[in-house]
């Protein structure tokens, strides 16, 4: 009787860990913010509805930081992400939720950036003869992904939809090696994104919002 009620006590205690009976481990998120993240235009959370996924399209997280601080505006900011989350999971937050990210033209006001460590089609991201994403992406990243959104959807009700950053902006652009072939200017997350998997462990739908204003 004795060894039945330790069995039962360790399958609740087993069942809880794994975020059963409202327990959820709570995330381990770096607070890395970008040194201009105080100029980037300010909003409150209520009204935001989309999740981006993008691919970094660079070889590690500090090229990706290096990338981030760089200043492309009059404003003093450049482009980035809210969250990144590197290879083997670790997450790190680059802009605060309450801030609007430069990351998706026309869909930046009432979305949420993550971006995805991943080679995509470094360095030669613009040439014709090399349009394809050749990493996989590991399942610790996509893990901490699936945490990470599961988490956002808690805290914000207001999130209904997710897209890939090449659904969002569908733009051509010429190729830098022969202007006569038009590419795409985004191809990520891309084929290797598991979105299927991703899809069925969370609750935002795959489907295209209104368009900012």
């Amino acid at each position: 009787m004795k060894l039945r009620l330790i069995s039962v006590i360790l399958a609740i205690l087993s069942l809880s860990g794994c975020g059963w009976f409202g327990y959820h481990e709570p995330l381990d998120i770096a607070d890395n913010k970008l040194p201009y993240w105080l100029k980037l235009n300010a909003r409150t959370t209520d009204e935001l509805n989309l999740v981006v996924i993008h691919a970094t399209e660079l070889s590690d997280m500090a090229e990706a930081r290096e990338y981030g601080e760089r200043i492309l505006y009059e404003s003093g900011t450049g482009a980035s992400g809210h969250y990144y989350i590197d290879r083997d999971g670790s997450i790190e937050q680059y802009v605060p939720d309450n801030r609007i990210a430069n990351h998706t033209s026309g869909w930046n006001s009432r979305s949420l950036s993550i971006e995805l460590v991943n080679k995509g089609r470094y360095p030669d991201w613009y040439k014709s003869d090399h349009q394809v994403m050749l990493e996989p992406y590991p399942k610790a990243q996509i893990n901490a992904l699936i945490k990470l959104v599961r988490e956002l959807e808690s805290k914000y009700p207001s999130l209904k939809y997710v897209q890939g950053h090449e659904d969002l902006d569908t733009r051509m652009m010429p190729a830098e090696d022969n202007p006569n072939i038009e590419i795409h200017r985004k191809l990520d997350p891309g084929p290797y994104f598991p979105w299927a998997r991703f899809l069925a462990a969370i609750n935002l739908k795959k489907e295209m919002p209104p368009k900012d204003e």
